[in-house]
């Protein structure tokens, strides 16, 4: 952080510091631009991932390349692809950041978030944001991931905070990739912890007590990723958990707001007073991005992963499954229904590439982190 102090306004100094500031300022940035790890933004853009957007956005140290929409989790591809160029121009990203959009249904089953969360996620929460002049790219995500690393002259990082199913489609297409990929840090996943998915309201008579709703969603997408080999570093609900948004530090950024994104983070605030007052909002895909940035704030376990898959020849839990997904798969197979109470559970295996698992980290220096970035002014 840079701190500049006018000893006194009527001195006819004031205009030499005021230059030697914005030369300064102009230094930091454009130093840490030239430094900065590139990235690919893979959401499903619900309501914690809207920050971690804008938090990449606005970092110094992150040069964002695209954000490809995950369209198999809670928003669609038209009203996400919208969402995602307006919050763009509010984090003040350049015009060549590529954003495509995914499938809107997993590799294989029909599980789906509860339709009033997607709903949350197309309207942002209902909060408006200036429409933007921006364009997506006319192309399947996949191919935006591919297009962005064949063009890397330098190690790109994907952050995938949704379900897996373009990174494994990815995967499958483009294997000659993988040596273009530095990290995967990926929002996923419960260990030590209770899984996510019961949410009284929505979800309390669901079958699974274990699972994460991101693997959930697509567990053999979630498989594939985790047994690739890549350099994986994965956030689940055992870290997230330590990073819930309390009314305290909802008023503490209120009195920080000045400029446009963190406002809009302010007035989603307000829009999830009952939200935040039920203990329940965690900054999930948040943490996952700035620990993207800082990564020591990953406490982490080294073990192999297993996600469950678990195939069954009945309709599971109607009220988490769409049965008008399309029969066949992305692949040419057969859409198989997955048993919904024994499916996407994330567990430490025996054998396997080894895969950071965080599962301690500080908040106090993670929610001050994201505070300090996102009230930052706008780079010159």
């Amino acid at each position: 952080m840079v701190r500049f102090l006018i000893m006194s306004p009527a001195s006819v100094n004031v205009h030499i510091y005021l230059a030697f500031f914005l030369l300064s300022t102009t230094v930091l940035f454009s130093t840490a631009a030239r430094g900065a790890q590139p990235v690919i933004y893979d959401t499903d853009m619900a309501i914690d991932d809207w920050s971690a957007l804008i938090f990449l956005a606005k970092h110094p140290a992150v040069d964002l390349r695209a954000v490809t929409i995950s369209a198999s989790g809670e928003t669609h591809c038209k009203e996400g692809i919208q969402n995602v160029l307006s919050l763009l121009d509010l984090g003040g990203a350049p015009e060549t950041v590529a954003v495509s959009c995914g499938d809107e249904y997993p590799l294989d089953g029909y599980f789906v978030f509860p339709l009033p969360w997607q709903e949350q996620a197309d309207t942002l929460s209902g909060v408006a944001v200036p429409k933007s002049k921006r364009r997506p790219r006319g192309e399947h995500a996949v191919e935006t991931i591919h297009r962005v690393l064949a063009a890397a002259k330098e190690p790109v990082t994907l952050i995938p905070v949704g379900p897996l199913t373009n990174i494994a489609q990815w995967l499958e297409r483009y294997p000659e990739d993988r040596a273009k990929v530095g990290r995967v840090v990926i929002m996923g996943g419960a260990f030590d912890t209770k899984g996510n998915i019961i949410v009284p309201g929505f979800t309390g008579d669901h079958p699974n007590t274990s699972a994460e709703w991101n693997i959930f969603i697509d567990p053999l997408a979630a498989d594939k990723v985790l047994r690739s080999g890549l350099n994986i570093e994965l956030v689940g609900l055992d870290v997230t958990n330590h990073v819930r948004v309390t009314s305290d530090y909802v008023e503490a950024f209120s009195a920080r707001v000045n400029n446009p994104a963190a406002d809009f983070f302010n007035r989603v605030f307000i829009e999830n007073r009952e939200f935040i007052a039920s203990n329940e909002y965690y900054f999930w895909d948040v943490l996952a991005t700035l620990i993207t940035v800082k990564p020591d704030l990953c406490g982490p376990e080294v073990t192999p992963v297993t996600v469950s898959y678990v195939p069954t020849d009945k309709p599971a839990h109607l009220k988490t499954s769409d049965l008008s997904m399309p029969k066949t798969r992305w692949d040419g197979k057969s859409r198989q229904h997955l048993d919904a109470g024994r499916s996407g559970i994330t567990r430490r295996a025996k054998t396997g590439p080894p895969i950071k698992v965080c599962m301690r980290t500080d908040r106090n220096t993670a929610l001050q982190l994201f505070t300090d970035i996102v009230t930052a002014p706008a780079s010159p």
